[in-house]
């Protein structure tokens, strides 16, 4: 089972990650999103000035952050 990460952004708006997608880190500036496909990588930061919510759910986490 893998951890789902849901961004709900300011404006309604969200977007749904899976780990198995995704590697989603919290820093200082916002939520970091590193997606690799073969051999392409997309990173991609959302700032926290555009998000409302953050929420995880998974085997070994369970939390919402709002800010």
């Amino acid at each position: 089972m893998s951890t789902t990460t849901e961004i709900h952004f300011v404006g309604g708006e969200s977007v749904v990650l899976d780990d198995d997608d995704a590697t989603v880190k919290f820093t200082d500036h916002g939520v970091e999103v590193l997606q690799t496909e073969g051999e392409d990588r997309v990173k991609v930061l959302f700032p926290w000035a555009r998000i409302e919510k953050v929420s995880q759910r998974g085997p070994s986490v369970g939390a919402i952050y709002t800010y």
